[in-house]
């Protein structure tokens, strides 16, 4: 059985805090099991507009490891403006999983930690290549 990605539309986004991330009220931020962060790794690679480039998420959500699939999955069609955004944002995702008093296991964040550092890797070499 094969699952069609949900295209999820965005809403405009809302500040949460001075010192915290940027939300979206389109569901994007979370998923709940695998086939929550299917929907929302679809959703994300088929984004037209994909103005969730500027969107850091807090440590949790990065855990869940979907926008790196995304990353991963764009990097041949991203533009070098949006393989900037996506490097930054791989170091916004690194800082936030490092630091400490997340509500996230230690294993969990250095899992996503790996997979960030291995997918940035990968846009460094995109962007070497490219622009």
């Amino acid at each position: 059985m094969q699952y069609a990605p949900v295209v999820v539309e965005s809403a405009p986004s809302k500040l949460a805090t001075k010192t915290g991330p940027r939300r979206q009220a389109s569901g994007l931020l979370s998923c709940n099991g695998d086939n929550g962060c299917v929907r929302m790794l679809g959703a994300l690679i088929n984004d037209p507009k994909r103005s969730w480039l500027t969107e850091p998420q807090s440590a949790a959500e990065y855990a869940n490891g979907a926008r790196f699939f995304a990353y991963r999955a764009l990097r041949r069609t991203l533009s070098c403006r949006e393989l900037v955004l996506a490097s930054q944002d791989l170091k916004i995702a690194a800082a936030r999983l490092g630091a400490p008093g997340t509500t996230i296991s230690a294993a969990r964040a250095a899992g996503a930690l790996s997979l960030s550092t291995a997918v940035a890797a990968e846009l460094r070499n995109e962007m070497t290549d490219r622009c």
